[in-house]
């Protein structure tokens, strides 16, 4: 009995420990404290262990092992939505898209109205069938307002459909459809959603030349929600592809003085000195963003209101070595990367 005790503290604790690491971002650290609770576990506790080990190695690219142990822990706690969920997002990134809907089509046997589950759903008809993943979208939206509160409940972000919505439509060219549902979401009354649909199409205007109506729809983000603040620091940037630029100044010095220490407000700056251009001040204010996503990066759920692309920062890296070079040589002017 005692010698039970003392196990379950000792892996008590060990589990405690591994959780904080992966929730303060130490996935490298916490991943073997789990992999060492394995040895003493009971079964409850295994299946912890080994979601850690998933979650960890999913995120570090570890998906040998993740797979393996998240396999394990469906094993022992088959119709678990969370760890089938794990998997599918394994499976995914694996390239295993017919074992990842197979693992979601169980999951929502178990939990069919779970909106983070409809969300994984949509993602995977996005490879295949975009038209398909288009309307999973907008179901996974309607859910979110018709019951704000599971998004809480399930600690999924709520504009993530929104976000998903949008880049599908500018890949598969559903753009014009996609604004008008964006327009219907902005009328339907909801305190949250409104200014977030207006934001979206603002960018979907913005990334298809459509400069002067992202402006209109950015404005009406702010009329419907002053503290928006990505409104702010997307209207700078379309300013900027508009070469109005004391507008663009402008937008984006209200988004900086919110955001003091916020690597974006800098990478704003670093836009409108590179779109003017104006190179040596390109290089220092990029070279300054660099170091600031070293020390404080955003984090993910704010990234997704803001007008960026992908591969952004490896753009920033290129275009700042780049003017390097050619600064290093002796050129006076530095030609733009594309």
């Amino acid at each position: 009995m005692q010698m039970d005790f003392l196990r379950k503290w000792l892996v008590g604790r060990d589990l405690k420990r591994a959780r904080a690491l992966e929730g303060e971002g130490y996935l490298d650290q916490a991943l073997p404290v789990y992999e060492s609770c394995l040895e003493t576990a009971n079964e409850a506790e295994r299946i912890v262990a080994l979601r850690g080990i998933g979650s960890c190695g999913l995120r570090l690219g570890k998906l040998a092992r993740a797979r393996e142990a998240i396999a394990e822990a469906v094993k022992l706690a088959p119709g678990d939505p969370d760890t089938l969920l794990l998997l599918a997002q394994i499976q995914m990134e694996l390239r295993d898209t017919i074992g990842a809907e197979e693992s979601l089509t169980e999951a929502l046997k178990h939990a069919p109205d779970r909106v983070d589950l409809l969300h994984a759903q949509a993602e995977i008809y996005a490879i295949k069938f975009p038209r398909a993943a288009f309307e999973a979208g907008k179901r996974v939206l309607a859910r979110l307002i018709e019951k704000p509160e599971e998004a809480e409940r399930v600690r999924f972000p709520r504009e993530l459909p929104a976000v998903f919505l949008r880049n599908l439509a500018i890949e598969q060219r559903f753009v014009d459809e996609t604004i008008v549902y964006f327009d219907e979401l902005a009328g339907k009354g909801s305190r949250w959603i409104k200014p977030v649909a207006l934001n979206h199409k603002g960018i979907l205007m913005a990334n298809t030349g459509r400069l002067d109506e992202a402006v209109k729809a950015y404005l009406d983000v702010l009329s419907a929600d002053p503290e928006f603040d990505a409104a702010h620091f997307n209207l700078g940037l379309v300013h900027a592809r508009r070469r109005d630029f004391d507008a663009a100044k402008a937008s984006l010095s209200v988004y900086a003085k919110r955001h003091p220490t916020d690597a974006i407000a800098t990478y704003g700056f670093g836009f409108l000195a590179e779109t003017k251009p104006d190179v040596p001040e390109m290089i220092r204010l990029y070279s300054f963003f660099l170091e600031r996503m070293k020390t404080n990066p955003p984090a993910s759920p704010s990234l997704g209101r803001l007008d960026i692309a992908r591969g952004w920062v490896q753009h920033v890296e290129t275009v700042v070595d780049h003017a390097k070079k050619h600064r290093d040589e002796g050129h006076e002017e530095t030609p733009a990367v594309e």
